[in-house]
C-alpha cells in the first residue's frame, strides 16, 4: 500500500469501525480480540514473505521476457522495465504495513490496562482499542487482496509473457 492511500483508508476504516462498535451495529467480537489478530497477523505474514520470496525470485525471468518482447521498442522496454520496482515497492508496503499493525496488536494488548484507566475520562474512549483492532483487522483484508492481485498479475506476465494484453 502506498502511503497516502494508506492514510486514506485508515481514516476512513477507522471511521468506519469506531461508529460499528460504538452502536454495536454487527457482531465484531471475535474479529477484535487480540488472540485472533496475532494469529491472523502471524500467519499472514508469513504467507506474505513467501509471496515476495517468489515474486522477487520472477523478476529476473520477466526481465528477460520484457528485453526479448521489446528490443524493438526501447521506450516501451524502458518503460516496462520500471514498472518491476514499483511491483516489488507495493509489495514491500504490504509486508511492512502487517508488521507494523502487529506493533500495534502487541502495544493495545500490553496497554489494556492503562487504556482502561484512560476510560474514566471520557466514555467514548473505550470503543476507540475496539475500533482500531477492527480496523487494523479490515486494512489487513485489503492488503491481502493487494498482495494476491499483484501476485496473479506477476504470474499472468510469466504465463502470457505481456500482462497489458
Amino acid at each position: 500500500m502506498r502511503i497516502g492511500r494508506l492514510i486514506i483508508y485508515v481514516v476512513f476504516f477507522l471511521i468506519v469501525s469506531f461508529l460499528i462498535v460504538r452502536f454495536d451495529l454487527v457482531s465484531y467480537d471475535y474479529f477484535v480480540k487480540t488472540e485472533f489478530l496475532f494469529t491472523f497477523l502471524g500467519v499472514f505474514i508469513g504467507f506474505a514473505l513467501t509471496l515476495y520470496t517468489y515474486i522477487t525470485s520472477m523478476f529476473e525471468k520477466m526481465q528477460n521476457i520484457i528485453r526479448i518482447k521489446y528490443k524493438d521498442k526501447p521506450d516501451e522496454l524502458k518503460s516496462r522495465i520500471s514498472e518491476l520496482p514499483i511491483l516489488h515497492t507495493e509489495i514491500k508496503d504490504n509486508i511492512m504495513y502487517l508488521f507494523y499493525v502487529l506493533i500495534i496488536v502487541v502495544i493495545l494488548s500490553v496497554g489494556d490496562k492503562m487504556l482502561l484507566k484512560l476510560n474514566c475520562f471520557w466514555s467514548e474512549f473505550q470503543y476507540i482499542p475496539k475500533a482500531i483492532l477492527l480496523t487494523i483487522f479490515i486494512l489487513s483484508i485489503v492488503a491481502l487482496k493487494d498482495l494476491i492481485v499483484t501476485s496473479f498479475a506477476i504470474s499472468d506476465f510469466i504465463i502470457k509473457g505481456n500482462s497489458r494484453e
